[in-house]
This record gives C-alpha cells, structure tokens and sequence, in this order.
C-alpha cells in the first residue's frame, strides 16, 4: 500500500496496486498549479484508491479547454491547498502529483512532455526522452 496526504494533513489517501512511471510535464498549466518547473505526474488505478481523511476537504478546480479535450483538472486541499490526486477521463485511473506521496512509489521519472513550454530558468540536465507536445498515449 502507497499512502499519500496534503501539507497539513487534513486529507490522506491510499493506492493499492501498481502506480506508472512519472511523467515530468512543463506544460505552462502544470507548471502554475505546482509552482514548480515541471509537474511529476503518475497515474493509479482507480480502484486501488481510496480517501483515508479529509474527501470531504478536497476541492476541484477545472481550467477551460484550451484547445482539445479533456478539460484540465486538478484537486486540491481547501485548508493548505496541497494538489490532490484526481479521478481522470474515462474513470480507470487517478492521476497525481509524486510529492504529495508519502511511501515510496516504487517507480522514477521516465520522460518530459511538454517541452515548448518549459521554464526559462530550469535547464534539463538528464538524458530521460523528450516531446516538444503531448507524448504519445502507450
């Protein structure tokens, strides 16, 4: 079991099941909603996730669509505003951001995505692969 909470606690959660390798995306979205370079994305199954504390803390704010589906999501906590993990499209996974876990994921960052938008100030300096956009889907 990986477990997970928000900053001041008020929320936790647990995955059973494997977690997916972490995506680092710089799209300008992700970089806004966690004031970071890059967003370290994974995915868990949704069935494996449960809220241990707090569901009834946590709060969804959707960005408009941009330029394709599917809408930018993202959850947060309403006390300290920690992300939160997020049920995606179609309702097999839950998406999440890697910091806010807190056991071992059992998995590492396996690529960039979003690169046209990358920070000006972070400098990439692994040789994970790299997409300019959207990666292909596996």
């Amino acid at each position: 079991m990986i477990r997970g909470s928000c900053l001041c606690g008020a929320v936790a959660f647990e995955i059973e099941g494997s977690l997916t390798p972490i995506q680092l995306c710089h799209a300008a979205r992700c970089r806004k909603a966690t004031g970071g370079a890059f967003a370290p994305e994974l995915l868990a199954p949704a069935t494996g996730f449960r809220w241990a504390r707090g569901e009834d803390r946590v709060s969804v704010y959707e960005a408009p669509l941009l330029e394709e589906p599917p809408a930018y999501r993202r959850a947060f906590c309403r006390t300290c505003g920690s992300p939160l993990p997020i049920e995606m499209p179609g309702g097999v996974f839950v998406g999440l951001l890697a910091g806010v876990l807190d056991d071992d994921p059992g998995t590492q960052p396996f690529r960039h995505a979003f690169l046209r938008q990358q920070a000006a100030w972070y400098t990439i300096e692994d040789e994970l692969p790299r997409f300019e956009w959207r990666p292909p889907r596996p």
